[in-house]
């Protein structure tokens, strides 16, 4: 990695400074506050701008006019981010050539499947050359964003999550990004990695892009989702019928299922085509298309159900779970599936040049690579008397296999050569979403200065207050299941929008103030 690369487009912004008096010195004080990193310092900093007594508004304007400085370089850009569990991983950006710091620009984040793999991707800035989307960045003024995950960094566990949501906000520190034009896509993994992003974490984002992805895949990586939450924000969902692990034909009654949720979903089909991005030069300018006409916009009305406190979407947030039982009206938009795919439940070791297909992993306990006893390092060489020269010959020989059915594999280990036969298991039934963890849902509407909440196991919730959203010289009034519980006036703070937007990076979602209501003390 180069560090004089990395140090030269981090922090690259000053801000425009539209007042007279007193307003340089907040100027060069707030510059100095979205420079640093340390905490300690940004709280010096945060308390002497506070000694000055600046307004809201004052402070609003400030951040909604910082300028961008011009880069010294565009095109590829590797850098890197310290995750939360001590590693530095890269990632890269694009910047294409029309890009003018000057002007909000639109950000497009990419994940990349194959997401459980040991290491990260070798030559990452090939691996971005190389991408469709490129083609996008460069003909519509797009920054891409590459997130590159591994095992331990996926993106629906923690660390991997994580590192996604904190790339986007160093993106926002270093380019002049449009927070309302903020996308989501990736291709398998990747797909199902949007999906997750949608349900859990929608804030950043005005819409989702899944490609040959599953809904179902983060829930089984280890987080409760739930479809109700695909309300916040639409997606646009591509499948294909001859997908070898998601085909249109399971995927069509999940997203049946989703959109019976209050889902705001686009879904496409391609005939003929394999777990493949096969269809790129159709699909760009429809996805394009999609992007521009959906942008984020501030909703009156959100639904959220969570099963972990502190997660929320836009201005309202769960903070606390009461596991009395959900009330009459609550729904969990759940389905049961049924899994008949042929698998020998290993991955390939992508490093691996010989002949055969060597392998890298074998996956879960069940499967018939488990049951064989096949170890990592193992080279498939036949499938029955099929010689196996690549995936695609894998592929093939399963073509004519079901669930149930005898496989003959011949594999070298160490050199010498083994014989191993065995069935493929049978089909197993499992939930779309995984659950055991009590959930709590709230479903809240503004309109004017009143909040109407219907909570469901909800101990406690917060309300963040933007100024676009209510009149702060007037009273809010808060309504929850009916009851009446809150009528008074909401100041703006100065200190809470700062913390805020150090925590966010959001110049149009700008939080002065929030309401924290804790149910279990009324």
């Amino acid at each position: 990695m180069d560090n004089k690369i990395i140090n030269s487009f981090l922090f690259i912004f000053t801000i425009i400074v539209p007042f007279q008096s007193g307003a340089v010195n907040l100027s060069e004080s707030l510059d100095k506050l979205l420079r640093t990193t340390n905490t300690k310092e940004q709280e010096q900093i945060i308390n002497q701008i506070l000694k000055e007594k600046p307004s809201v508004d004052s402070l609003i304007a400030l951040l909604q006019n910082i300028k961008f400085k011009k880069l010294d370089k565009i095109g590829i850009i590797t850098n890197e981010n310290l995750c939360i569990d001590g590693i530095k991983r890269p990632f890269c950006w694009y910047v294409p050539s029309t890009y003018d710091p000057s002007k909000k620009t639109p950000l497009l984040i990419y994940l990349h499947g194959g997401i459980s793999r040991p290491d990260i991707i070798e030559k990452p800035e090939e691996y971005v050359q190389n991408s469709p989307f490129i083609k996008i960045a460069d003909k519509y003024n797009y920054i891409l964003l590459f997130p590159l995950g591994q095992f331990g960094a996926t993106w629906w566990d923690s660390v991997g999550v994580s590192n996604v949501l904190q790339q986007i906000r160093i993106t926002k520190q270093n380019f002049n990004i449009d927070d309302n034009r903020v996308f989501l896509t990736g291709f398998s993994d990747g797909g199902s990695g949007s999906f997750l992003f949608a349900m859990c974490y929608p804030t950043d984002f005005a819409a989702f892009l899944p490609l040959n992805g599953h809904p179902g895949v983060g829930s089984w990586g280890g987080l409760q989702t739930y479809f109700i939450n695909l309300f916040n924000c639409p997606l646009y969902v591509i499948s294909t019928e001859k997908d070898e692990l998601y085909p249109a034909k399971k995927i069509t009654p999940i997203i049946e299922l989703a959109q019976s949720a209050g889902a705001n979903i686009l879904y496409r089909i391609y005939a003929d085509i394999g777990h493949s991005f096969d269809y790129v030069d159709k699909e760009l300018p429809l996805m394009v298309k999609f992007m521009e006409t959906h942008p984020r916009s501030l909703s009156s009305i959100i639904k959220w159900e969570s099963a972990y406190p502190g997660m929320g979407c836009m201005w309202l947030s769960i903070d606390s779970i009461i596991a009395e039982g959900h009330a009459d009206w609550y729904k969990d938009y759940n389905m049961e599936l049924i899994d008949d795919r042929v698998m020998f439940g290993f991955m390939p070791d992508d490093k691996y040049n010989g002949p055969g297909v060597r392998i890298g992993k074998v996956v879960g306990d069940s499967t018939l690579c488990a049951i064989l006893g096949i170890q990592e390092g193992d080279v498939l060489i036949k499938l029955g008397e099929n010689p196996v020269n690549n995936l695609d010959d894998i592929n093939k020989y399963k073509e004519d296999k079901k669930c149930g059915d005898w496989a003959e594999m011949t594999i070298l280990r160490q050199g010498q050569e083994l014989k191993l036969k065995g069935q493929f298991p049978g089909p197993t039934k499992y939930n779309l979403f995984r659950r055991g963890q009590p959930s709590a849902r709230l479903e809240a509407y503004f309109c004017g200065n009143k909040f109407s909440i219907k909570a469901s196991q909800v101990g406690a919730f917060t309300i963040y207050i933007l100024p676009d959203m209510v009149q702060l010289d007037q009273n809010v009034v808060l309504e929850v299941n009916g009851r009446k519980i809150f009528d008074g006036q909401i100041s703006a703070s100065p200190e809470f929008l700062l913390h805020n937007f150090l925590k966010n990076r959001d110049r149009a979602l700008i939080y002065v103030n929030k309401l924290f209501i804790n149910l279990k003390n009324l």
